[in-house]
Parts: C-alpha cells; sequence; structure tokens
C-alpha cells in the first residue's frame, strides 16, 4: 500500500477509547479469539522502557493470616477485599485489609484432597466467579462463592508437564490467561521458550496457539544478563493493559509485556523482601499487589504499590 493509500485509509479508521475493569466489561471492540492465528511473540521487538512501580519500596506491607505461609495467589475484590490461595489446601481466603492488618473473613473450602495432592497456584475473579488454577491444568470455578459454592471442575488441556502456574482475567481479550512455568507445548520451539495461553470461558476451552510466546533470548537484549523466565503469576493492567508475569524459579523479578506480547521492561525483586512471590493483581486505579511466602514458615506477606 502506498502512503496515499495509508493515509487515505486512516482518515476512515473509527477511533475507539476503552475502559475495563475486572467485571469484563470494556468498550474497546472485542478480540475475535476464534480467529487468532499466530501468537504475540516477544521477540519481535525488544524496547526497554521505565518500569512503573518501585519494587523495592511497597507503600503498604501486611502480614497475612497463619493460614498463608505458602500463600501462591491472589486477587483483587474491591478497596476493602481479596481473595488470596496457598498451596496446600484447596481454599479460598477471603481477606479484609486495612491500612494496619488483613483480616481473614472467610474460609471456602472448593475441592477434596482424599486421594491426590492438590497444588493450587493462582485465583482470579471474574462476573462475581472466581477461578482457581491447579498445577496440572485444571480450573475450578466458583460461583455463589459467598453463599453455597457451586464448583465445576474443568479440564484445560494443559497438564502437569506445563506446571499452570498463573492464572488471570484479560478484560481485552474476554478470556482467561493461564501462564505455563516449564513446557510450553510448542514442538518446534526451544526448551526455554514459556508460553501462555488463552482460555474462552463461554466455550469453556482452550485456545491454541498460544496467546503470548516469551523468549529467554529477549531478556538477554533487553537487560545484557542471561536470565531465565519461569513464570509464576501473571496479571493485566487495568489501564494500560500491559501484561506483567512473575517469575521465581532461579531468579527473582517481574516482567512488563505489550498486550501485543513484545518485552517492555524487567525488575528484579529483592529475595530478602519477597522469598517467594507468587501472587499478582491490580485494583481498577492501577494499584499492584503481590503476595510472597513467608520466611522459616512464617507467614506470607501481601505488598501494595502505586505508581
Amino acid at each position: 500500500m502506498t502512503k496515499i493509500n495509508l493515509n487515505i485509509s486512516l482518515l476512515f479508521f473509527p477511533i475507539f477509547f476503552s475502559c475495563t475493569n475486572n467485571s469484563g466489561t470494556a468498550t474497546r471492540p472485542e478480540v475475535n479469539v476464534s480467529q487468532q492465528k499466530t501468537p504475540a511473540d516477544s521477540s519481535k521487538k525488544n524496547k526497554g522502557t521505565d518500569f512503573k512501580y518501585d519494587l523495592k519500596n511497597p507503600n503498604h506491607t501486611w502480614r497475612l493470616p497463619e493460614q498463608l505461609v505458602e500463600v501462591s495467589g491472589n486477587t483483587w475484590i474491591d478497596a476493602n477485599h481479596l481473595i488470596l490461595i496457598e498451596d496446600l489446601n484447596p481454599n479460598l481466603y477471603f481477606v479484609k485489609i486495612d491500612d494496619k492488618s488483613v483480616t481473614l473473613q472467610k474460609t471456602i473450602p472448593f475441592a477434596q484432597t482424599d486421594k491426590d495432592k492438590i497444588d493450587i497456584e493462582d485465583v482470579t475473579y471474574v462476573d462475581n466467579t472466581v477461578y482457581a488454577l491447579w498445577s496440572h491444568g485444571v480450573l475450578f470455578k466458583i460461583t455463589d462463592w459467598q453463599g453455597s459454592p457451586k464448583v465445576d471442575k474443568i479440564n484445560t488441556g494443559l497438564s502437569k508437564e506445563n506446571n499452570t502456574e498463573g492464572l488471570c482475567y484479560d478484560p481485552i481479550s474476554k478470556q482467561l490467561l493461564i501462564a505455563c512455568k516449564d513446557d510450553a507445548g510448542i514442538p518446534d520451539d526451544k526448551k526455554s521458550a514459556k508460553a501462555v495461553y488463552g482460555f474462552d470461558i463461554n466455550k469453556q476451552q482452550l485456545i491454541t496457539p498460544p496467546f503470548m510466546v516469551i523468549h529467554k533470548k529477549d531478556f538477554e537484549a533487553l537487560t545484557g544478563d542471561k536470565l531465565s523466565f519461569n513464570p509464576s503469576a501473571i496479571a493485566v493492567h487495568p489501564i494500560t493493559h500491559d501484561i506483567y508475569i512473575l517469575t521465581t524459579r532461579d531468579n527473582k523479578g517481574m516482567a512488563v509485556f505489550s498486550h501485543e506480547g513484545v518485552l517492555k521492561s524487567y525488575q528484579t525483586i529483592e529475595k530478602e523482601l519477597m522469598p517467594q512471590p507468587e501472587g499478582i493483581c491490580f485494583s481498577p486505579e492501577g494499584k499492584l499487589y503481590i503476595s510472597s511466602e513467608g520466611k522459616k514458615g512464617e507467614a506470607g506477606n501481601l505488598f501494595e504499590f502505586d505508581q
């Protein structure tokens, strides 16, 4: 297309403004997930940008209740409440936060553990429904969680080899995003590649190919260091729609990708502050919450960061 034709076509292209929240409403046009042909690729372009949060200096730090030693995920409910989960027990922990403390208000069991250990890794909240993620690629859909919970167990098609550890809702594509810590499920790609898959809530099925592919080489190009990246949590920023992903295995840090999957920045996390950061969520105005396991068997901590 010539430059003249491109300019003419732009004159007739409608301009949209978007405003989203975790209830799933959006004025931006929907992404037609059924027509998604190729995954977003972090190797398209690398551009370092200023990180919006100072991960060394939280504006609030809370010690979590004693039930949350191995806290592994969190999700924002309202200005005073979050739901958290932990690895060993399939419970939702509904907590209230204020300037001084975190108070456990309700414990909500959602699965049995008589036969198999269920390693619950992340949680997200969509339209008053809670989704919890098992590391073996299974979702638990929990409705009426404040009254008499109804639980549906959904096999996504992912497995323990993928080691599914990150879960969030994307208000732009209106699908869940599932981050794999280990096997990306991409036959021709390198073992170091990691994948984020979309999951269609209405059809209750995994969307392939992956929503986003993460490459180790992009971190070296951006930071100058050879960093391993193994996703442990994921969240979509409510205003910029950038995708934030934690890594905790070999090094601890947070990467920011554009919604198209381009690596924008990476910031390390100090182990002394967060020994095992595995949960991340945002409030609608962009406050960042990170939960981390505690030290030496102590209860974990919740951190709040403002831009």
